[in-house]
């Protein structure tokens, strides 16, 4: 068992808990402690729990052992970013990777916490591969729908791309994206690039759309580059795989 989110990470102290558990046999309602006031939600193989501690909201996910991990091999191959499924194990790892262990009786969560060290190269280059391709539609589009005023398509294919951005961002410096209800705190906490910080800056403060589709090429050329140079001199930290 292991918590995550905004309290355990330092950034609130007035938020929900977050817990984390994962089991090698999932409990039930008739298995849990009773003095707990909760709610059992149903989710795929894992369930969500809504529980009231000491008068305090804590949200617990119950999860299986064999799909946590999963969750963790599909980012180390690369994978686990792309479309709308909820948890994305990409923000699995991210919450691993910075949470606070509470309990490990058999050592599972000490082996968990290995892996997500540093991101794989796999999923490095992946997500910098789909940024660097789609560039170019991405610019070309954003244009003609600024040129158009088409602002509810402008904005939709502005945060795709951006989503993108902020996840090459992160991998290259060499962490796993965090949800992006913190990312102000986050670019501080892990001291992100000043540089790529002063464009997303310009891309915010532009005062036209044409200027923002400007900008926001402009920013996700220099997370490509960099994504390229961090591989090319320092392959080894992107390893994502245990020290042996």
């Amino acid at each position: 068992m292991y918590g995550q989110g905004s309290v355990f990470s330092g950034l609130r102290d007035d938020s929900d808990l977050d817990l984390i558990l994962v089991w090698e046999q999932m409990p039930t309602t008739a298995t849990l402690p009773h003095q707990l006031t909760s709610r059992w939600i149903p989710h795929g193989n894992m369930s969500l729990e809504k529980a009231t501690i000491d008068a305090c909201d804590v949200d617990l996910m119950h999860v299986p052992r064999p799909e946590f991990e999963n969750w963790l091999e599909q980012v180390r191959r690369g994978d686990g970013w792309t479309g709308h499924a909820w948890p994305q194990p990409i923000h699995v790892a991210a919450g691993r990777a910075e949470a606070v262990m509470l309990l490990d009786d058999r050592g599972d969560g000490a082996a968990h916490q290995l892996q997500v060290q540093r991101p794989s190269s796999a999923l490095v280059e992946a997500v910098t591969d789909q940024l660097r391709s789609s560039l170019p539609g991405y610019v070309r589009e954003l244009r003609e729908a600024a040129a158009q005023r088409h602002r509810w398509l402008y904005t939709s294919l502005a945060s795709q791309l951006h989503r993108t951005i902020y996840l090459a961002w992160f991998l290259a410096e060499g962490h796993y994206p965090p949800f992006p209800k913190y990312l102000p705190q986050w670019f501080d906490r892990l001291n992100m690039n000043t540089t790529l910080r002063r464009l997303e800056d310009d891309y915010w403060s532009a005062p036209s759309d044409p200027d923002r589709a400007d900008a926001i090429a402009e920013l996700a050329e220099a997370v490509v580059t960099l994504a390229e140079q961090k591989l090319i001199q320092a392959p080894s930290p992107f390893s994502g795989r245990p020290a042996s």
